[in-house]
C-alpha cells in the first residue's frame, strides 16, 4: 500500500471511527484540514469507506402496509421522499435492488425482464456473494427500430452482481406470424431459455403502461390496428405480454406471436418481484396487483398512493 493511500485510511477511521473532527485529525495527523478533507475522499474513492443509508420508512410504512394487506403481498417497500408523477427511477432502482439483495438465494433461477426501471435497479445493485445464480430473460428484446432497449446492459449488471450465468433469448419479443413463433419454440436453443423462464423460481420485472410513448408503442412492432385495439382496451403489461382491466390477456392474436414467458408461467412463480413506480403506471400496476401477478413489490410514494386510490374507485384487491 502506498503511503497516499495509508494517511487516507488512517484519517478515515479516525473520523468515521474515531468520532474526530477533521481538524482533530489534521492536528493528530500533521497535516491542514483541507489536506484531511482530500484524504478522506480518496479513502472514498478507493472504496476504503462506503456509507449506506438505511431509511426504515423504504422497509415498513403506511403506504406500503395498506398495498401489503390490500393485495396480500408478502412485502412492499416504497421509496421515501415526495411524490414524483413520472417515477423518480433512480430512487425506486436503489429501492428495488435491496429488496432483490435480500431475496436472492444461492442456487436460484431468476427470470429477469428488461426496460429502463430494471436498467436503474441493475445500476443500483451491490455485489452480493451467491453461488449457483442462474439468470433468465423472460422474454426477447431485439428491437427493429435503433432504440436501445438496455436489455444487454441490465442482464450484465445482474449478473455481474449476483455472480450469475447468463440465460439469454437473442430474439425479438415479437414477431410477424405464428409459424414462424412455432418453429422457434421447436429449436432446442430458443426451447431450452424458454423452458427455463418457465420454472423459475423467482422473477424481477417491471409494468409497462398504455401510452403511445411508452416504450413497446415507440418500437414499431404493432399494426395500426393492434396499436389501437390495445390503447383502447389494454390496462398494461408484463414481460410485454398484454392483459386488460380483468388482468386476463388484451389481444391473444398478438400474444400468440409474443417471445416471452407466459403469464399463467409468470403466477406460478414462486416469487415474484415488481418493480415499478410513478404516476403512468398506476393503472397498469393496480390491476397487476389486483390479478395475482405479484408477491414483492418495490415501488415510489406516488405510485403507491394511486394504487389504493384506484383500487378503492374499481373494487380491485380485498380492501
Amino acid at each position: 500500500m502506498e503511503p497516499r493511500q495509508e494517511q487516507a485510511l488512517d484519517a478515515a477511521k479516525l473520523y468515521y471511527l474515531g468520532g474526530l473532527s477533521q481538524g482533530d485529525v489534521a492536528r493528530r495527523l500533521g497535516v491542514s484540514r483541507p489536506t484531511v478533507s482530500k484524504l478522506i475522499q480518496t479513502a472514498k474513492d478507493l472504496r476504503y469507506v462506503t456509507i449506506d443509508v438505511h431509511d426504515p420508512r423504504e422497509v415498513t410504512s403506511d403506504l406500503g402496509d395498506q398495498l401489503a394487506e390490500r393485495f396480500g403481498l408478502e412485502e412492499v417497500r416504497v421509496a421515501s421522499g415526495p411524490a414524483d408523477p413520472v417515477g423518480p427511477l433512480e430512487e425506486l432502482g436503489r429501492v428495488g435492488a435491496g429488496l432483490l439483495e435480500d431475496l436472492v438465494r444461492d442456487g436460484e433461477l431468476l427470470g429477469l425482464s428488461w426496460g429502463e426501471t430494471m436498467w436503474a435497479v441493475g445500476r443500483h445493485l451491490q455485489p452480493t456473494t451467491r453461488d449457483d445464480v442462474e439468470i433468465v430473460e423472460l422474454k426477447g428484446g431485439v428491437p427493429l427500430q435503433p432504440k436501445r432497449t438496455r436489455e444487454y446492459e441490465t442482464m450484465s449488471l445482474f449478473c455481474a452482481a449476483f455472480n450469475a450465468y447468463p440465460r439469454t433469448l437473442h430474439l425479438p419479443v415479437y414477431l410477424e406470424r405464428v409459424e414462424t413463433m412455432r418453429a422457434l419454440e421447436a429449436e432446442r436453443q430458443v426451447q431450452a431459455v424458454l423452458q427455463l423462464g418457465r420454472r423459475t423460481s423467482m422473477a424481477a420485472f417491471t409494468v409497462g403502461p398504455i401510452a403511445l410513448d411508452a416504450t413497446l408503442f415507440t418500437l414499431d412492432y404493432f399494426s395500426p390496428a393492434e396499436r389501437e385495439h390495445l390503447l383502447r382496451r389494454a390496462a398494461g403489461d408484463i414481460c410485454s405480454r398484454f392483459y386488460d382491466d380483468t388482468g386476463q390477456i388484451c389481444l391473444p392474436d398478438l400474444d400468440a406471436r409474443t417471445v416471452a414467458v407466459p403469464l399463467a408461467d409468470l403466477r406460478r412463480t414462486e416469487r415474484r418481484v415488481c418493480i415499478a413506480g410513478g404516476r403512468s403506471k398506476v393503472r397498469a400496476l393496480a390491476v397487476a396487483l389486483a390479478a395475482g401477478y405479484v408477491t414483492h413489490l418495490a415501488t415510489d410514494a406516488a405510485a403507491a398512493q394511486g394504487v389504493l386510490e384506484y383500487s378503492a374507485r374499481h373494487g380491485l384487491g380485498e380492501g
